[in-house]
């Protein structure tokens, strides 16, 4: 009988631990979490802003800044948002709370060779051979991601410097001042200090690059834009989102995370929509039945996204205007709203007025007629 569980959580990235703080506080029932790499995946950052249905992480968080700026060769757009930051917080540190319950937790560090329906619910059969039962099954497992769709891939590394060089107060979301001609490209910085910050190249496209080119960006941009020649690198994060709308999985297990839709797939953010998924079948005492119907944006966000995507894969070279444009158009409480799937139909008309009209209106309609 030790073998039996209510939930089985099978992956433990972001959905999966935060699924685990959830069942944490609403069920008494012990939860079997399996997950190879659980105890060996590299320490990151996850940046989102602050929402109210963010408030249980908040509790966690590194830093948060009230000022974040996009770049490129000729404007610098400030945003500052009082009542939604921008924050960080730390992989290591939300894992910690999440498997704190220790004598609720059962951890495998196995692959899942096979899951078969039971007359009770499920029976996991692990790379070892071992078998579990579980009255359900919640799937937070990793997708493969085609060539075809067009991926966020970044590589960071959290720096420490000699000298006081990063602003702490304001991060950087997006500064385009570097290499184009492999996709749309940009540093995303975070500054934790006046000497320690996370610095990642990021790229939009198809392709993914060889980690020596993040790497030579990231050191270009340190010595060109805060003139420093030497610092510490600390630690190392790299990885890929897919920047596409997914359809739920058809099974029978609770599916959460990116394959479930909680993403917003034009700009790779997920984490809050994680945490917004999650708050749902918290609602709904984790029934698997009413569930199906919930997506964490609406049918017309995803519809934009769609339109948004097509137009960045159809004419990347206007996709450093586009964003720059849609940063001077919007006030940061409104640019933190859009870009966490809260916006109203007044701030998605404002979105769509900035927009480049030709281009979207012909990817527009080709998209009515099915092209």
């Amino acid at each position: 009988m030790k073998n039996i569980f209510k939930y089985a959580v099978v992956g433990a990235g972001a959905a999966g631990l935060s699924c685990i703080h959830i069942l944490n506080k609403i069920s008494n029932k012990k939860i079997l979490v399996i997950d190879k790499n659980i105890h060996t995946q590299k320490n990151h950052f996850f940046g989102y802003w602050k929402m109210p249905w963010t408030e249980e992480v908040d509790k966690k968080l590194n830093k948060y800044w009230n000022t974040w700026s996009i770049i490129d060769d000729s404007n610098e757009i400030e945003h500052t948002s009082k009542k939604h930051p921008y924050t960080a917080l730390e992989l290591n540190i939300w894992k910690d709370e999440c498997l704190k319950e220790k004598e609720k937790i059962k951890i495998k560090e196995n692959y899942v060779e096979n899951i078969a329906k039971t007359k009770d619910g499920f029976e996991l059969t692990l790379d070892n051979k071992e078998i579990f039962k579980a009255e359900e099954i919640i799937n937070s497992r990793t997708i493969k991601i085609e060539k075809k769709i067009l991926k966020q891939h970044f590589l960071g590394h959290l720096i420490e410097t000699n000298k006081e060089v990063f602003n702490q107060d304001k991060l950087i979301l997006m500064d385009f001042r570097v290499d184009q001609s492999k996709g749309i490209h940009f540093i995303y910085l975070l500054p934790f200090t006046n000497k320690k910050a996370l610095v990642e190249s990021t790229m939009f496209s198809f392709n993914i690059e060889d980690d020596v080119w993040y790497k030579n960006t990231i050191n270009d941009y340190l010595k060109n834009n805060f003139n420093i020649d030497e610092w510490r690198v600390i630690s190392e994060e790299k990885g890929i989102i897919p920047m596409t709308v997914f359809n739920r999985p058809k099974n029978n297990f609770i599916n959460i995370g990116i394959q479930s839709g909680a993403i917003k797939p034009s700009s790779g953010y997920a984490f809050s929509f994680i945490q917004k998924q999650l708050l749902s079948l918290k609602d709904i005492n984790f029934q698997k039945e009413k569930f199906l119907y919930f997506d964490s944006q609406e049918r017309i966000d995803k519809w934009m996204d769609l339109i948004f995507l097509k137009v960045l894969e159809t004419y990347p070279k206007l996709a450093v205007n586009i964003f720059i444009n849609l940063a001077k158009g919007l006030n940061g409480d409104e640019f933190a709203i859009f870009m966490s799937g809260k916006a109203n139909m007044y701030l998605r008309l404002k979105v769509m007025l900035k927009m480049p009209k030709k281009p979207f209106l012909k990817v527009f309609f080709n998209y009515l007629i099915g092209k």
